[in-house]
């Protein structure tokens, strides 16, 4: 199988210079005055290979007796997991005051909230569900090396276009499908459906669009949570700022995908038998037994110019899998308005030993530096065990900061 992999990516990667409407990685860099980037880890910078990650396992969630059931005996390992996205675009907007998008109950509203950054479908996989590649749609658009990009810290270079100048305080990523290359329904292999193929799994997305706790006539009059998956820029936080004259900026999009996979269950209405399925971990909005397990998926919009960008160098780490620094401007929810600590942050990298631990491309600012800690075991480190303030005054710099994290559970630096 692996080597009919490389020979189709081999083949791929040959006509995709042929295809004038194929999107090399890489072209983009050098025709648009905005670059989009995207990725799917928590952490921004050299986030953890799957064997790091709960011991290359799927996380699995709490059990409540009689509202959820799982059984865990054949979920492949966590790199070995299929798993499929399919965008379909990319939108930002300038609008204020800030929203949860209630508002837009029209096509109207939302054309005029949104400017579409990026209006190309781009699909990702990490897995071949259909063989016809006419009508496979991911390995067809190079989707199977983008999915790598997506999760190995460097990104994936999303096709975009051009917007106008401005203080973008809004961003979404406009999912078509979310799914999961594992699913169970009373214990039977589940078949779901992704880009037109039947395949072993199921599209989650509709289990991700609400908080657990909602009822049905609630989420019926509330947005999906991914569609868009949202992020707003709130007061304090570095503005993503596009000038109006001619200066290369990327627009960086990132969520918490990689890190934070965890086994679901509920019981099926329609069946009685009890329903399992791989979503994001409920390390925010706790998952017992309900349909909607959604409002753990998080999503982070920065913007940087690679001429005006510096690196943080942090001395004193020690590795164990389960903490994190994590950066955040540090005004960002200063006015009350937001929890800084429940945002995904600015930036965030796993704790390596010593100085091994880089951050880079931060503006000049103001920022605070948290050691963070995956108390729960769930992916998400939700605990924090210190922050302190450190400045970035200009351009091209290495910023050298020593904060001891890894050596305990219970403090850092």
């Amino acid at each position: 199988m692996k080597r009919i992999i490389l020979i189709l990516l081999i083949a791929l990667l040959v006509s995709s210079c042929k295809n004038k409407k194929s999107y090399p990685l890489l072209s983009l860099l050098f025709n648009n005055k905005i670059t989009v980037i995207l990725k799917a880890t928590y952490a921004s910078d050299r986030p953890l290979d799957y064997t790091e990650i709960n011991n290359n396992q799927v996380f699995i969630d709490s059990i409540i007796s009689g509202q959820e059931e799982i059984n865990n005996s054949d979920v492949p390992p966590l790199s070995d997991l299929p798993f499929f996205l399919d965008i379909g675009e990319i939108r930002v907007s300038t609008k204020f005051p800030l929203s949860q998008l209630l508002e837009i109950d029209s096509q109207k509203k939302s054309e005029e909230f949104w400017d579409v950054l990026a209006p190309y479908r781009v699909v990702y996989c990490n897995a071949i569900y259909n063989t016809n590649l006419d009508l496979n749609n991911c390995i067809r658009n190079n989707g199977f090396l983008r999915y790598q990009f997506l999760m190995n810290g460097l990104g994936d270079v999303y096709p975009s276009i051009d917007v106008g100048s401005g203080i973008y305080l809004h961003g979404g990523i406009f999912f078509r499908s979310v799914f999961s290359g594992y699913a169970r329904l009373g214990g039977n292999v589940y078949l779901g459906q992704f880009d037109g193929t039947r395949y072993a799994g199921a599209d989650i997305i509709r289990y991700l669009s609400y908080d657990p706790e909602l009822d049905t006539g609630t989420s019926s009059v509330l947005p999906s949570q991914l569609f868009p998956l949202h992020h707003i820029t709130y007061p304090g936080t570095s503005d993503v700022f596009i000038p109006d004259e001619y200066i290369p900026t990327i627009i960086e999009f990132r969520f918490n995908l990689k890190e934070n996979l965890m086994l679901h269950s509920f019981k099926d209405s329609a069946s009685g038998e009890f329903f399992t399925f791989v979503g994001i971990s409920d390390w925010k909005q706790n998952h017992q037994g309900q349909t909607n397990a959604g409002g753990n998926l998080l999503l982070r919009m920065r913007m940087y110019q690679s001429s005006m960008v510096s690196s943080l160098i942090i001395d004193g780490g020690t590795k164990t899998n389960r903490h994190y620094y994590a950066i955040y401007p540090i005004n960002e929810c200063s006015d009350g308005s937001c929890n800084r600590n429940e945002l995904l942050p600015l930036s965030a990298t796993p704790v390596r030993n010593g100085n091994d631990n880089v951050i880079l491309n931060l503006m000049a600012g103001s920022y605070v530096l948290q050691c963070r800690y995956d108390d729960i075991y769930d992916g998400y480190p939700e605990k924090i065990l210190s922050e302190i303030p450190f400045e970035i005054t200009g351009r091209a710099m290495n910023v050298y900061i020593n904060c001891s994290c890894g050596y305990s559970t219970a403090t850092g630096c």
